[in-house]
């Protein structure tokens, strides 16, 4: 039963507000972390709800999970939102969605707790063309039945009942459509195409690296993770050109012999770790994922390295998507890899990050004060993650630049 305290909103109505009182709404995202990373209305935020949040919560989260900005929560709590609205990827009523949806579990714990805003559900609506007349200065919808009623002629009716027998959508599909100029398609992240020698940039380290015979993991440029992350190589971090054309302001140097070339020019952080089975990096996932919002606070940006920006830099970057986006690592590794396609963390990292994706997950659970001991417990409905995870990883059996990435779990150069 939904709950009378949601109010359905077209989508020229959150137009409105967005344009004329943006800072009194609130738009919650409950897509998936890839939908709402392809495109999304400006300014929204991403619901996410892990297996072992729903499990745990039987119903009833708390705000936090829903919304995990503490500044946001603080200001819904205060009473200087006015207006929270919801929405999927198509539903256009709110008998659509499952009963245990990130949409209606988020509406549950927003009817709860967010007593002081008013709570919508972005709906879909009908063309233009199919509205009926104006009733007190507004369009009303017309129902099929009503519409085909206003057609006379045999191709009207036709074509009428053609475009009725489509998909009626809502959410974000709806408003994409309706409104383009309010959402963001960030385009596909793509490599600098500077040239590969060093020696043309005027105060690049000599890598010693040419356009003739150079690795596969060394060319192009650092990848865009996010707007404010980036990742590739030790070769990338000896580029000055290319670091200054990204606009990064910081780095971070994930290896124990890669020097740091232009320490008075960057700000950097060091993660002395070898890439093998016996390195614990999971001890520098906190940290490191401090020290990348630090920087994005100050509105610089960080470029993450190892010697080939395959296992030791990506494990870094796959720690900071799970923990601050709250998401599964397989989902983080996926989203990774459209865009570092070499990425392959070793057999021991791969275990580290699921430990770590089990208390990142887990409510009322922080990274920082996660338990070994419940993060066995609490993985135990997602096992079969630990079973088919390195089946996405690629494995590269042909002779080819790639030839040392023989399996999902070895990295012959230290990476």
């Amino acid at each position: 039963m939904v709950n009378l305290r949601v109010c359905a909103l077209e989508c020229e109505a959150l137009r409105g507000l967005l344009q004329e009182r943006a800072a009194q709404c609130l738009v919650l995202d409950c897509r998936s972390f890839f939908s709402f990373n392809a495109a999304h209305i400006r300014g929204s935020c991403n619901v996410r709800l892990s297996t072992i949040v729903r499990r745990r919560a039987k119903g009833a989260l708390a705000l936090e999970h829903v919304v995990p900005n503490e500044e946001l929560r603080a200001r819904l709590r205060q009473g200087l939102i006015h207006t929270v609205v919801l929405l999927d990827e198509r539903s256009a009523d709110l008998e659509l969605p499952k009963r245990d949806s990130t949409l209606l579990l988020a509406l549950g714990t927003l009817c709860r707790e967010a007593r002081g805003a008013r709570i919508c559900f972005l709906k879909g609506e009908w063309p233009r063309d199919l509205r009926g007349p104006h009733r007190r200065g507004r369009g009303r919808a017309a129902g099929p039945a009503v519409a085909l009623r206003r057609l006379s002629s045999p191709l009207g009716r036709a074509a009428l009942t053609r475009r009725l027998s489509l998909p009626f959508a809502g959410g974000y599909e709806a408003f994409s459509s309706a409104c383009s100029e309010l959402c963001t398609k960030p385009a596909a992240p793509t490599g600098l195409s500077l040239p590969l020698s060093a020696s043309s940039a005027p105060g690049s380290a000599d890598s010693g690296c040419s356009s003739c015979g150079t690795p596969l993991y060394d060319q192009g440029g650092p990848v865009e993770i996010l707007p404010f992350l980036y990742l590739g190589s030790a070769y990338h971090a000896s580029r000055k050109d290319m670091l200054d054309a990204l606009g990064i302001t910081a780095l971070i140097n994930v290896s124990a012999n890669c020097p740091n070339h232009f320490e008075g020019h960057y700000q950097y952080k060091s993660i002395p770790v070898e890439d093998n089975h016996k390195a614990d990096i999971s001890s520098w996932f906190n940290e490191a994922i401090d020290f990348i919002d630090s920087v994005k606070n100050d509105g610089g940006r960080v470029f993450v390295h190892c010697q080939a920006g395959i296992s030791r830099s990506a494990t870094i970057c796959l720690a900071y998507l799970m923990r601050t986006n709250r998401v599964k690592l397989d989902e983080a590794f996926e989203f990774v890899k459209q865009r570092r396609s070499i990425i392959s963390p070793n057999f021991s990292f791969m275990g580290q990050l699921l430990q770590f994706e089990s208390q990142v997950l887990a409510p009322n659970c922080s990274a920082e004060a996660g338990s070994p001991a419940m993060s066995v417990l609490d993985r135990g409905a997602s096992t079969t993650t630990v079973f088919n995870f390195p089946v996405s990883i690629p494995v590269h059996t042909s002779s080819s630049a790639l030839s040392y990435l023989q399996s999902p779990i070895t990295t012959s150069p230290s990476c």
